[in-house]
């Protein structure tokens, strides 16, 4: 999982939705509130201490699995072995190819003016102190051959060019640096910012204000012209001691990495079936990524114990004769979650996941839930547990856990989100998806050392492993798919009104809002019929009349699926601080940017340099941009805007970004004149933010106009 948690907590605030009260599509029976006989047969049958016993197997220091790593295909291997144990109906490996990273462990310590040793990691795809580079050697020590690098550290606060430069001469130093990715956006960023100051490495401490446990050490991909190393909070806090001394404080750090590039690496994903009696060729998929770091027990292994779980139970009770799935269930490892994309481009996450989706489409275009799973085993400290979900799926969990009597303890939100493989199947697949959990202390744990089995507990694992349990079940007999496309309607249209008033340029909206309005017109039908044949099937007298309501039905749902479809891709857009830590309506990012410039030429108009320099800090590059050196900003938005990032580009959902540091520059340091920085911000406005939200606004108005002809066809 890769994420950047005050947007979610805020996101979490802002769009719990009220289920409406319009009628919804879902299964004859299924959706109503109350456990069936049936279903509570089988969530009898669950075995918590088994998921618990599976999680404990897989977790440990020395089941640390990145992608592509003999460890994964390890894992993959096993986990192939136990579905096939259980009698699923097939099993699968797939392999693609991928870039990874060998992690040849990294040593270090103060050597002067005291002896300590600290604890340290290198950053996975980081140089480290030696290694090799795409099979080519390099070494950035200073003794030992290159092997060791002994250098004297400078505290450089969070790491701006403007705290760098404060430090003095960093030439030949190491950077020690604050983490806080509410302002760097990203390691890379004061990495090479480093770099350009002269530092031969960075050490990182830390992970937003107040979050991490002191003797936590992140792990995370991060690139950069130089070694890019973590601590911990305990170590940082022991290395600025001896800096307030006035003494001189040299540290030796030894470590390798090999980084190995495109196509050299080998990624495995599993998956397992168990067919559907009814409908076989539509599915419902249970899915988490086994790849991680420190071998921890949260993220994502105990996702894996879950998905183990529902195969076991599933497996069971169509032995038992107690549950025999209409559609068939899918049960997903997936690698690469964590990073393993091209080189050259920011988006290197979801690998695995996203190699599963292009290689079975079909199976995707026609699932009716992909229930993901992505670090749900580490207890809540206050407060809810949270699902992220795409929208039109809000009406389908509600009544589940109204039934099963966590609403007051499990909530969700909207959208799902790009750092974890629900992403892949919703905005990639079109499909809809959810994710479990998110807890607002899961950060303090997330991705180091500390997630292991002592920060976890069964208590959330059995709340998630009876949601999807049940949910897997009724999506699986639903006779009508249970999703109400109204609800991503509603999503969008917030994000259609604000964004008009953000933008307030020469393009129009009211194209698209048209199209949007359309598209509500007939989600709204579709509801009512979708209902009405609910209504019907349970009313029907025998076989026959029940058989033609089916029929119906049938044509309803494969509507159903290629217009959530349609809606889905072309919905969403990627882009924000950072190319995907941010998802939303297509249109939003180049509303906002021009809002923004719109913001700025006001304040210049009237001579106030200094709040133009505000609203240019809101232009979605700029958050972490105007903090850092033009070679570094130049560095990281190439990486960003380049194509390789979004290989699933088919969909165009990356945003594109404008280069305006140039311009805030001019202005702060006078080189620039406020008519020069205005004419430059029009030309950036008018050549274009203009043309490409004209561009985003026709995308959507030709899907919503597409999806409303897809579902008139069948009502």
């Amino acid at each position: 999982m890769r994420k950047r948690v005050v947007l979610a907590l805020c996101i979490a605030s802002m769009f719990v939705m009220v289920v409406p009260s319009v009628a919804i599509a879902g299964g004859p029976g299924k959706v109503a509130h109350g456990l069936t006989p049936q279903e509570r047969a089988v969530l009898g049958n669950l075995d918590y201490d088994r998921a618990w016993a599976t999680l404990a197997h897989f977790t440990g220091p020395d089941q640390e699995r990145l992608v592509g790593s003999s460890q994964v295909l390890s894992a993959q291997q096993e986990i192939y072995d136990m579905f096939s144990a259980m009698g699923m109906d097939a099993v699968e490996m797939e392999h693609f190819d991928t870039k990874t990273w060998v992690n040849g462990g990294t040593t270090m310590k103060i050597v002067s003016p005291v002896e300590m040793d600290l604890e340290v990691a290198t950053y996975v795809d980081s140089y480290s102190i030696w290694g090799t580079d795409h099979g080519k050697p390099y070494y950035l020590g200073n003794s030992e051959d290159g092997k060791t690098l002994t250098a004297p550290v400078v505290d450089c606060g969070k790491g701006t060019d403007a705290e760098l430069a404060a430090a003095g001469d960093l030439t030949g130093k190491i950077a020690l640096i604050q983490r806080d990715d509410d302002q760097q956006g990203w390691p890379n960023v004061p990495d090479m910012d480093a770099a350009v100051h002269g530092a031969v490495a960075a050490l990182f401490y830390g992970y937003y204000d107040g979050y991490p446990l002191p003797e936590g050490i992140k792990q995370d991909v991060v690139e950069g012209p130089i070694p890019a190393l973590s601590t911990s909070i305990n170590a940082a806090n022991a290395i600025k001691a001896q800096l307030e001394t006035g003494a001189v404080v040299q540290l030796s750090v030894s470590g390798r990495g090999d980084l190995v590039g495109d196509n050299l690496g080998r990624g495995t994903n599993v998956a397992a079936y168990i067919y559907g009696t009814k409908y076989p060729d539509q599915y419902v998929v249970f899915s988490a990524h086994i790849d991680n770091y420190w071998g921890v027990a949260s993220d994502d292994t105990s996702g894996i114990a879950c998905v183990l779980e529902y195969a076991h139970v599933f497996s069971q009770a169509r032995a038992l004769g107690l549950f025999n799935p209409e559609r068939t269930l899918v049960f997903c490892s997936f690698d690469g979650e964590e990073f393993g994309g091209p080189d050259g481009g920011w988006y290197n996450w979801l690998i695995g996941s996203y190699e599963f989706v292009k290689a079975h489409r079909s199976l995707v275009d026609r699932t009716v839930i992909d229930l993901n799973l992505d670090m749900c085993s580490i207890p809540k400290s206050s407060g809810k547990y949270w699902l992220e979900q795409s929208p039109e799926i809000n009406v389908f969990v509600k009544p589940a856990l109204d039934d099963l009597g966590m609403t007051g303890q499990v909530g969700y939100y909207n959208p799902a989100y790009s750092w974890v493989d629900a992403w892949s199947f919703h905005a990639k697949g079109g499909t809809s998806s959810i994710n479990a959990w998110w807890v607002v202390n899961q950060d303090e744990v997330y991705h180091t050392a500390c997630d292991n089995m002592t920060y976890n507990a069964l208590v959330p694992m059995k709340l998630i492993i009876q949601i999807y349990t049940l949910l897997g079940m009724r999506a699986s007999e639903c006779l009508v798919l249970p999703v109400n496309i109204q609800d991503m309607v509603t999503y969008a249209q917030g994000y259609m009104k604000s964004d008009a008033l953000l933008a307030s340029s020469d393009c129009s909206f009211a194209d698209a809002q048209n199209a949007l309005d359309a598209l509500k017109e007939k989600v709204s039908a579709v509801n009512i019929y979708a209902a009405s044949l609910q209504s019907s099937y349970a009313a029907a007298k025998n076989d026959g009349q029940r058989a033609a309501i089916a029929a119906k039905a049938d044509a309803l749902n494969e509507a159903l699926y290629s217009a959530r479809k349609t809606v889905n891709v072309w919905t969403m857009g990627e882009g924000g601080t950072m190319g995907s830590w941010d998802v939303f309506p297509r249109e939003h990012q180049h509303s906002n940017d021009i809002g923004a410039i719109n913001a700025a030429l006001a304040q210049l108009d009237r001579g106030r340099v200094g709040n133009a320099l505000k609203s240019l800090e809101t232009v979605y590059d700029m958050e972490w941009g105007h903090l850092c050196s033009n070679a570094t900003y130049n560095w990281i938005l190439d990486s960003m805007i380049n194509d390789v990032m979004y290989w699933g580009g088919e969909w165009d959902q990356q945003q594109a970004y404008v280069n305006v540091l140039w311009i805030y520059n001019g202005l702060k340091d006078g080189s620039l004149s406020i008519s020069g920085a205005s004419a430059a911000l029009n030309s950036i406005k008018t050549t274009q933010l203009d043309p490409w939200l004209a561009e985003d606004l026709l995308s959507l108005q030709t899907a919503w106009l597409g999806a409303a002809s897809t579902l008139d066809s069948v009502v």
